[in-house]
């Protein structure tokens, strides 16, 4: 875990009096890459992100608002392919012993597994009343035509100069919450998306910020949630799906804590096969959460709709509303992580605790759970 004795920014310079402070946090991503010599394969790059990174901010010296950021970097960058629970919780914990001492939080990471981590983070920073802002780019920072010094000057701007407690994604010209995007686009500029809930913020020549669809700002102190239970499986469903193979897996292993499915529709599963209904019986009676999602970019589940999909519901199986499969896997393995029995995460899972499911916008703001 990181603490202020042992902060050592990669620029260190005199704050400017009244001006916000920022930790830009760098983990790794295509944003700090170059092509090695050889392959010409994209490869993570301490020296570039150092030297562009800090003539950037050299040039917005003269913006009268724009905050004052240090930077924090990992000895040890990395792809976000290779990210997981553990990567999550130690940036987690490197905000936990900065929180006092800065004003936002930017971190720029790789946008493969990005989704996830801004879930994670969302459901472990409980009673956070700062923005965290998570970016990246799609075209490395030494090409001049790169997308990344927009990213990441607005995202700067925004945790500096925002009241946001919200664990948040910038890309191209939209805030989103965290846990309610995904990344739609391979190869787009503006690679991120919130099928299901509307941007925080849109950027054009003005910021635009929607506050009534902001969470409330907690009146406690922060309380970061670090551990994790990951024993949960994702299957997406195909038609002629042999389950066998899925029945194998849940017969085979006392580990798996729930089972997340991806079907189609609004919940749908094939209504003629009973093989199937058997083998989730089976993970039911394991104690297994059986939750059931959609393939489906937009809209939610609702497992009462159809007969197929009312079988699941009879059976135990649950809703996940319209949460992102990115945001379900991480739900459940925090839910766990915090001891809940199977129960208990089966009802939690289907309450909205970090803004991470939709409800009537026309209360306005959200309410986050305190005993989470």
């Amino acid at each position: 875990m990181s603490n202020r004795e042992t902060y050592q920014p990669v620029t260190k310079t005199s704050q400017p009096e009244g001006r916000n402070q920022v930790l830009l946090i760098y983990t790794g991503g295509t944003l700090g890459m170059l092509p090695e010599n050889e392959t010409h394969s994209l490869t993570p790059s301490v020296q570039i992100l150092q030297e562009n990174i800090t003539k950037l901010l050299a040039e917005q010296k003269a913006v009268e608002d724009f905050p004052h950021v240090e930077i924090y970097q990992y000895e040890e960058v990395m792809d976000s392919s290779d990210m997981g629970p553990s990567d999550w919780v130690e940036l987690a914990q490197v905000i936990e012993s900065h929180y006092y001492h800065f004003d936002g939080f930017v971190v720029v990471m790789g946008t493969d597994t990005m989704a996830y981590a801004c879930s994670a983070l969302s459901f472990m920073m409980s009673n956070l009343s700062k923005p965290i802002i998570f970016t990246g780019s799609m075209i490395p920072m030494y090409k001049g035509y790169s997308d990344a010094p927009r990213n990441l000057l607005l995202s700067i701007t925004i945790a500096g100069n925002s009241n946001i407690p919200e664990v948040c994604i910038f890309f191209h010209s939209k805030l989103l919450r965290g846990n309610r995007s995904v990344k739609l686009r391979s190869d787009g500029l503006d690679a991120f998306d919130s099928p299901n809930f509307p941007p925080l913020a849109t950027a054009g020549t003005q910021m635009i910020l929607h506050e009534n669809l902001l969470l409330r700002t907690p009146r406690k102190p922060l309380k970061v949630l670090t551990k994790f239970e990951s024993s949960v499986l994702v299957i997406r469903l195909i038609p002629g799906f042999q389950d066998d193979t899925l029945g194998f897996v849940i017969e085979n292993t006392d580990q798996l804590k729930a089972l997340v499915l991806d079907l189609y529709g609004m919940g749908n599963a094939p209504g003629r096969k009973s093989s199937l209904i058997e083998v989730l019986k089976k993970a039911i009676a394991k104690d297994v959460v059986v939750a059931i999602t959609s393939q489906c970019v937009q809209g939610s589940v609702n497992l009462k709709k159809y007969a197929v999909g009312r079988r699941l519901h009879e059976i135990g199986a649950i809703s996940t509303n319209d949460m992102t499969v990115e945001s379900i896997s991480t739900k459940l393995a925090f839910l766990f992580g915090q001891g809940f029995t199977s129960e208990e995460v089966k009802k939690l899972l289907q309450r909205n605790i970090r803004g991470e499911i939709t409800e009537d916008l026309s209360l306005g703001q959200y309410n986050a759970l305190s005993m989470l």
